[in-house]
């Protein structure tokens, strides 16, 4: 399968906001309220305020849409204390290191969000893994520009989802974290470039 990865900011500006929104709404995934919700409300408002950028994955014989991911930058604390002495000496590079806190700072690529379009016809879709490839490709690039080389996201505490992430995906997993305002539990991920 072929593909093309888009910036929502290019897309505005070459289409415009009317046919993008069209896009988006047709955008589902029932497994995640939440990655439906972003997309089709609150994708183009973020990418304009430059809160986080989103990236649409489609496909390029048809140009439908097959899934995104959004990227921005955060500031992480990570223990030290659950790395493996690899991951300390890859962190180190990138981080520094607080040793009366027993933790490393870092500014890390945010993988903010990333879903695959289910009302794509199966034998069609993207696998989760072809979806955070592409993310990596793209973060890849950004690194060769400007530096860094952790990525961080945050995922439901679901089983499936952290059988993705660590299995599939090779992410480590190194915390939680738990929201107030939903009442979930996330647990807290990283990746090198």
């Amino acid at each position: 399968m072929n593909v093309v990865i888009e910036n929502v900011l290019d897309l505005l500006e070459s289409g415009g906001e009317v046919q993008l929104a069209r896009d988006l709404s047709a955008f589902s995934c029932p497994q995640n309220a939440e990655i439906e919700t972003f997309i089709r409300q609150r994708a183009i408002d973020f990418a304009r305020r430059k809160l986080s950028i989103t990236y649409l994955v489609t496909d390029l014989a048809d140009g439908e849409l097959l899934g995104y991911f959004t990227l921005a930058h955060k500031a992480i604390e990570i223990e030290a204390e659950g790395l493996s002495q690899t991951s300390r000496r890859r962190i180190g590079r990138y981080a520094r290191y607080d040793s009366e806190q027993g933790t490393y700072s870092v500014s890390a690529f945010l993988l903010a969000q990333l879903g695959k379009n289910f009302a794509v016809e199966n034998g069609s879709r993207l696998s989760g893994v072809e979806l955070m490839e592409s993310a990596l490709d793209i973060l890849a690039d950004i690194q060769h520009r400007i530096g860094g080389g952790v990525v961080y996201l945050d995922a439901e505490d679901r089983p499936e989802l952290r059988h993705f992430y660590e299995n599939k995906a090779r992410c480590t997993l190194f915390g939680e974290r738990h929201s107030e305002s939903d009442a979930t539990t996330y647990l807290q991920y990283m990746k090198f470039l």
